[in-house]
């Protein structure tokens, strides 16, 4: 990683959805990279609070800001308990499917029917493990692997690179 590229990363300011050991995950590997600016708020806070669309953002030095998620990227990480997935939403992107009643099962759902429709290979565990999803179940493993994915996109994101946005998304079999 260039100088140039590492002050753009410490610069960034994007936010994260999610909650506990995810979270803490996401947070370890972005710290890695040299990320200052986290925003991490449960995505029952960014429903709720959809109409004004202001947030707390929580920093790593644990102060905190008011924050319009207009204004930044947002990435939504998922635990699809035998695997991962993330969708990545900019200023201006809709955000309609973020008022489905279970934004997780919803996604999981959504995405194992687009590889099913468009025969993506390597996406048959996501179909496989929608019912432990529908159970609420989670996964350290995945939690860990949606850890690096979102690390990789906001490096990217930060450096200028082209990433998927929704509707596009990114999924992965877990890696340990």
């Amino acid at each position: 990683m260039t100088n140039e590229e590492k002050q753009l990363i410490k610069e960034c300011r994007i936010m994260i959805v999610g909650k506990g050991d995810l979270i803490t995950y996401i947070k370890e590997e972005l710290g890695k990279l040299g990320f200052r600016y986290i925003a991490d708020v449960a995505i029952s806070e960014i429903i709720n609070d959809q109409n004004t669309g202001i947030l707390i953002e929580y920093t790593g030095d644990g102060s905190s800001e008011s924050v319009d998620i207009g204004d930044i990227p947002v990435i939504y990480p998922f635990d699809f308990v035998d695997g991962a997935g993330a969708i990545v939403l900019f200023p201006g992107d809709d955000r309609s499917w973020l008022e489905k009643q279970s934004v997780r099962q919803w996604t999981a759902d959504y995405i194992s029917g687009y590889c099913a429709f468009w025969n993506v290979e390597g996406c048959d565990w996501l179909h496989d493990a929608l019912p432990k999803i529908k159970e609420n179940r989670t996964s350290d493993a995945a939690s860990r692997t949606v850890a690096y994915i979102c690390a990789r996109i906001a490096a990217n994101i930060a450096v200028g690179r082209d990433v998927k946005r929704y509707p596009r998304f990114y999924l992965c079999r877990n890696l340990e």
